[in-house]
């Protein structure tokens, strides 16, 4: 069996419908303040919206029969699955600290992804695939994402 840039992407979709739940886990703990909640609803819309926009390039390049080869994928899945481990509610007190772990784990999320789009490219010519040219928007958004909460951090 072949896989595919669909395969990688629901592998994606997995990552960020795990994220939603981490940060639906806090906003429903009953230990939390209110601002933490509202930060924590915020933060589940943010990662709805990259769900969305994921499975809309899903439907995009839904006809591509680009092929990505067994065993990279394999490595791929097990990096994937090793990094869903990660995903642990942590007992947050404040808005604060709430930001600033959101903030870490997107960077973990992007250096996994990066992970991911160096394991693709096995030859010269793999930087013009349309998988790493996928990978390469997915990691510009989520970057970008990065700075954003940077920046409301800062404020």
């Amino acid at each position: 069996m072949a896989y595919n840039i669909i395969d990688l992407m629901n592998k994606i979709i997995l990552v960020a419908k795990k994220r939603k739940e981490m940060y639906e886990k806090i906003r429903f703990s009953t230990s939390r303040t209110m601002k933490v909640s509202v930060v924590a609803t915020i933060l589940v819309k943010d990662v709805q919206k990259t769900i969305d926009y994921y499975e809309q390039l899903k439907i995009e390049i839904e006809k591509d029969e680009e092929e990505i080869d067994f065993f990279i994928y394999d490595k791929i899945s097990f990096l994937i699955n090793t990094f869903q481990r990660r995903f642990i509610s942590p007992d947050i007190q404040d808005t604060e600290e709430l930001l600033k772990f959101s903030l870490d784990f997107e960077k973990q999320v992007v250096a996994l992804y990066i992970d991911i789009q160096g394991r693709i490219i096995q030859k010269e010519e793999d930087h013009k695939t349309k998988t790493y040219k996928i990978l390469c928007e997915i990691i510009e958004k989520k970057q970008n994402h990065i700075k954003n909460l940077q920046k409301f951090i800062k404020k």
